[in-house]
């Protein structure tokens, strides 16, 4: 599903009221990793009920309270320190209840260039605040929650499988966690 028509789904546009999103499999997955990306995963593991104090549209409303995402993945073909989102945004997910922010310690070690671009003083002083902050939360323990967001730097898909469900070979994708993400 194209991010930019999700959007549109729950921010109430007339144009796409009654479209359908299959909310059904326990994981989504995100290609790119901006702001846009950042919001999608944060409205798909919200509690509704938070929710509804916002104004979210009514019929995305519903449709995520019978929403069966507990992860979502987001994946980025950037490193941490180049990947699209702002800080505020990144920040603003580690403030979700009972949702754990997984990065992988070894996607938030930058590569030696960046650390030569950062170390150089070049890179704005955002960009080091950007690395610095998914490295913080690399090494922060999970809560243990419910629902989790899980950033996949540095992966670049080359191709999607399946017809009504992404697939993995011809077995759907298991919950993904630092060890076991296909």
């Amino acid at each position: 599903m194209p991010q930019q028509s999700f959007v549109a789904w729950y921010n109430g546009h007339p144009d796409y009221a009654n479209r359908a999103f299959d909310l059904s499999s326990e994981r989504a997955i995100i290609i790119g990793n901006g702001n846009v990306a950042l919001d999608v995963a944060r409205i798909l593991v919200s509690n509704v009920d938070q929710l509804d104090l916002t104004d979210i549209a009514d019929h995305a409303s519903a449709a995520l309270r019978d929403s069966n995402i507990r992860e979502v993945v987001i994946v980025g073909r950037r490193g941490p320190a180049q990947a699209a989102y702002t800080n505020p945004e990144f920040l603003a997910l580690r403030s979700l209840p009972d949702v754990d922010i997984v990065i992988d310690p070894a996607h938030a070690d930058l590569d030696p260039h960046s650390q030569r671009w950062i170390d150089s003083g070049e890179a704005e002083p955002s960009v080091r605040i950007k690395a610095e902050l998914a490295q913080e939360m690399s090494s922060a323990p999970l809560k243990d929650s419910k629902k989790r967001i899980v950033f996949r730097y540095l992966e670049s898909p080359v191709e999607i499988l399946g017809e009504e469900r992404v697939v993995n070979g011809h077995r759907e994708l298991p919950m993904c966690g630092l060890e076991n993400c296909p």
